[in-house]
């Protein structure tokens, strides 16, 4: 079976067509993806900074709850209010969790499933039956699973985004091991000196403090770092850091010249509020990148879209102009041609050879589109030339047979097959 030309034409527009919708579809799913990846991390983002919320709750009343376990009585009366911080910002992140039922939402519930455990250290600690090492140990695996938590860092595709995600889970990091530090002294400067060993676990999470802001700079921007140095540079950082280093001097050795427990937790308290608001800063950071992300590849999205359309209609408007420049023109001139070969210039030479020379009009020229195609309307014109040829001989032979019928014993030529055009 023969393919006409339309056929193949369409066939070959078909075939670009796939081809560059294709490739424009792995372009526009890779921008979807983007744009998917910039809101989930902006959303991830917002959930990380109220989770730090809860876990900066809960770093302050565990440094309260371990001092007065320690021996710091006036503590007691604090007590009951931050308890009820603690709860709010848990409430206020099970609030952000509510309507959310992805992977990362359901390890935050399973988390918090895992802090029933602190209602008890409560009870323990107003009957006066709960010990420091009980609440340390159990704060400190509340928020250490709070902080585990990756909370979709590992699928961000941006590098300065993962970087400024990075660079919040290492402040937090260090706030907890600053938290810790002021904990265990609270804990212990009641009775003079660290308990147990207490001194030596006290030094590791001075050296993990240490070590997390040594690294926070190879992730935080510049206007980060200087946050950061601004919040630790405050009169109660230095204050705080004064007391640390009294602890460390002392070689286990604690005193409440030295390290005051009233003072030592306004500054541990102030410190730590300093830290969370370079978090909150942070947080803020993330979500401006990733709202910008979104918003570009949003728009580059849209660009596909666009390119996608103009180039399906610039590929039908193509098609369309080579069926009405080629294919409908040859089937018109074939339509036309078949007529003439069949009837009308048969019909033409015919009244040529039976009537007057020179009163038969010439065959008309074969009707072309005007859109046609410059070599249909070269095969029109050769397929006329063969109309005028034929018409010609038609003409020459009727004269020549009119003048050998008028001459004396003359031969028709016609008869004698001298013309056999018709």
């Amino acid at each position: 079976m023969h393919v006409t030309i339309r056929a193949r034409v369409l066939r070959i527009l078909v075939l670009a067509l796939a081809v560059l919708l294709a490739l424009l579809g792995a372009a526009a799913a890779e921008q979807f993806s983007a744009y998917r990846n910039a809101a989930v991390t902006a959303v991830n983002a917002r959930l990380s900074v109220t989770l730090q919320g809860f876990v900066h709750a809960l770093q302050k009343e565990r440094g309260l709850t371990t001092g007065y376990l320690g021996g710091v009585r006036q503590f007691r009366a604090g007590l009951p209010a931050r308890r009820r911080a603690t709860d709010t910002a848990r409430a206020r992140l099970e609030e952000a969790l509510r309507g959310r039922d992805d992977a990362v939402a359901a390890a935050v519930r399973a988390s918090l499933r895992r802090l029933d455990a602190l209602g008890a250290i409560r009870r323990h600690a107003d009957d006066g039956t709960g010990t420091v090492q009980e609440a340390f140990d159990g704060f400190t695996a509340a928020i250490t699973v709070l902080d585990r938590l990756g909370l979709g860092l590992d699928d961000v595709h941006d590098g300065r985004l993962r970087a400024a995600y990075q660079a919040l889970r290492i402040l937090g990091s260090a706030k907890e091991f600053t938290a810790e530090e002021h904990a265990i002294v609270l804990g212990s400067v009641a009775a003079g000196r660290f308990r147990a060993d207490d001194y030596i676990r006290f030094l590791q999470i001075r050296a993990g403090r240490l070590a997390a802001l040594e690294s926070f700079p190879r992730s935080a921007t510049g206007a980060e770092r200087r946050r950061l140095d601004a919040a630790l540079g405050t009169p109660d950082a230095r204050r705080s850091l004064a007391y640390e280093s009294a602890a460390v001097r002392g070689g286990g050795r604690l005193g409440p010249r030295t390290v005051p427990p009233v003072s030592c937790r306004q500054s541990m308290t102030s410190t730590l509020d300093g830290l969370r608001a370079v978090q909150i800063s942070l947080g803020r950071d993330i979500e401006d990148r990733a709202a910008g992300l979104q918003g570009a590849a949003l728009r580059d999205l849209l660009l596909f879209v666009l390119f996608a359309v103009g180039t399906v209609a610039a590929l039908g408007r193509l098609a369309l102009d080579c069926v009405r420049s080629v294919s409908t023109p040859l089937d018109v001139l074939a339509e036309q041609a078949r007529e003439v070969a069949g009837a009308r210039l048969a019909r033409t030479l015919d009244a040529v050879q039976h009537g007057t020379p020179g009163r038969t009009p010439p065959p008309a020229p074969l009707a072309v589109p005007v859109r046609a195609a410059p070599e249909v309307l070269q095969v029109a014109e050769a397929f006329d030339r063969v109309q005028r040829v034929a018409y010609e001989l038609a003409v020459e032979q009727a004269v020549l047979r009119r003048g050998a019928a008028g001459s004396p014993g003359g031969i028709d030529p016609y008869e004698a097959g001298f013309g056999g055009v018709a």
